[in-house]
């Protein structure tokens, strides 16, 4: 507060002076000197100066919102300079009673500041919706304010120059400094693709406020994605504690992370899958004409263990944009009789209100198996019950875009009505050679072959491998190279040793040669 005293009197010296401290209280706070010499200092402001202190408070009798605008006068216009001294209206009165009770640092704040005017809100409806209104443009045009100077700061600082920056009116958020650096990349990125490289005098590139306008329009909608899905689960509505517990364990289809394209091979599978789930829960109105094109409500993967089906029902999540449902035995069973019937309800029920969505039980023939069993609970055979009567029953709707995805590698254990509800069974097959050569491809997208390796070859030698056991073939492979580093940094380091040498310095990643043919084969061997 003192180098704010000494910056006032400076100023004031050019002319006359006007001080707003918003939210007065805040200013004062934390200050270590004495409200006394704060006032002494206050009283030392040359002739000219006006110190006005705005404090928002709520009248709790009126339950109506005072703005109290509180002033300290300073100015030769004042007879007597008595601003220390002016008496206080009837309301400064009647709110120095009521502030008795007030926090001690408002008490001395009143003190500081006799002179008060209260600031009502319009009591005529016309005036008040006038009111608010200007109100609003008032906080958009100091928001969009903030905004340019913001960005004209990054621009600055960033060697780039843009002449029309003040056409961009953003008046809708305000922009932190990330913000503003995505807003720039995309703007610059967008108008080097579409524009001349222009360059002012001194070397700054020159760029449109429309290349900046791009820049936001792509930052929000990447922001609006995210909220979309965030939001959409964030805010349904639960009936019960057991629809609660299970919203937790929702995935996003942005969060699942697998696609088609991640998938080698199975393309008849993928295209049957873009037709049965993708199209009805992507354009349901195509599936509104008749009764034959109502969408699938049950799709069964069945096939050898490791072929993918997993990773199928993923993609199918992922591509749809549904909420995807892992649904396993120990989120559905409850030590207590009957919970396990009402957590197969919230499925369905919770199922329903983020549609669309894929409820995806792995392994499907441990939950679902036929209920002849001699040795099964009658707890178990309740649950099943009330599973396929929320899946197909009664109460069911026809035009509901909930999927039930099952996978399973013993399709013969399945009960014979869980089987009729999956209308759709597709057999995921151990791939061929030239499958398994697409496999291969995707997994060493990202990796770093040498000359003389050979998928092709390396497809014809895996004869009978499904797409798990050819990953776990590659990451063996991969492990060749790092041994081959480990065993030559142990024979320097033993060399080194025995000539007294300090020990040399160890390899990086960059040391790591390609993979090679002779680094699959042993891999196959072992």
């Amino acid at each position: 507060m003192i180098l704010a005293c000494q910056v006032i009197s400076e100023e004031s010296k050019i002319g006359s002076l006007i001080v707003l401290l918003k939210d007065v209280e805040k200013s004062f706070t934390g200050i270590t000197e004495s409200f006394s010499s704060l006032r002494n200092k206050l009283e030392l402001l040359p002739p000219g100066v006006l110190i006005i202190g705005s404090h928002t408070q709520m009248d709790s009798r009126k339950e109506k919102r005072h703005i109290l605008v509180d002033f300290f006068l300073r100015s030769s216009l004042v007879a007597a300079r008595r601003s220390s001294t002016f008496s206080r209206d009837s309301f400064g009165s009647r709110l120095h009673e009521r502030n008795k009770e007030s926090p001690k640092a408002m008490k001395h704040l009143n003190k500081l500041f006799p002179n008060k005017i209260s600031i009502q809100l319009p009591q005529d409806e016309a005036l008040l919706t006038s009111w608010k209104q200007q109100l609003d443009r008032d906080v958009e045009t100091l928001k969009a304010k903030s905004n340019i100077g913001s960005i004209r700061t990054f621009l600055n600082r960033s060697a780039i120059e843009c002449n029309d920056l003040e056409e961009l009116f953003i008046k809708d958020q305000s922009l932190t400094n990330e913000n503003v650096d995505k807003i720039v990349g995309y703007a610059v990125s967008y108008h080097l693709k579409h524009n001349k490289v222009e360059t002012s005098k001194d070397g700054k590139l020159i760029i449109t406020s429309g290349s900046l306008k791009h820049g936001l329009d792509m930052l929000q909608s990447i922001h609006s994605d995210n909220k979309s899905s965030k939001k959409s689960l964030k805010d349904v509505a639960t009936e019960n504690e057991f629809e609660k517990r299970l919203l937790a364990d929702v995935i996003p289809p942005n969060d699942i992370g697998v696609t088609f394209d991640d998938i080698g091979a199975l393309e008849n599978v993928k295209e049957t899958l873009k037709e049965l789930v993708m199209l009805p829960l992507q354009r349901p109105e195509l599936f509104c004409k008749g009764q034959l094109t109502k969408p699938c409500k049950g799709i069964l993967l069945f096939g050898p263990p490791g072929t993918g089906k997993t990773m199928l029902a993923k993609a199918v999540a992922t591509e749809a944009g549904a909420n995807f449902i892992n649904i396993s035995m120990s989120s559905i069973t409850s030590k207590w009789f009957g919970e396990g019937e009402k957590y197969v309800k919230a499925v369905f029920s919770l199922a329903s209100k983020i549609s669309p969505s894929v409820i995806f039980i792995d392994e499907v023939d441990s939950m679902l198996g036929r209920r002849e069993n001699p040795g099964e609970h009658e707890a178990m055979r309740k649950m099943k019950n009330e599973f396929m009567v929320n899946w197909d029953g009664l109460r069911t709707k026809d035009k509901e875009r909930v999927l039930v995805l099952g996978a399973t590698n013993r399709p013969f254990d399945l009960d014979e009505a869980v089987i009729r509800r999956f209308p759709r069974r597709l057999m995921v097959n151990l791939p061929d050679a030239s499958n398994r050569e697409k496999i291969l491809k995707v997994i060493l997208a990202k990796e770093e072959l040498g000359q003389d390796t050979d998928l092709e070859s390396l497809a014809n030698m895996t004869d009978g491998y499904s797409g798990s056991d050819l990953k776990n073939l590659c990451v063996t492979a991969a492990h060749y190279p790092i041994r081959e580093i480990l065993e030559k940094e142990k024979k320097e380091k033993n060399v080194a040793k025995s000539e007294g040498r300090p020990e040399p310095a160890l390899h990086g990643s960059e040391d790591v040669r390609p993979l090679s043919l002779d680094d699959f084969k042993s891999a196959h061997e072992q």
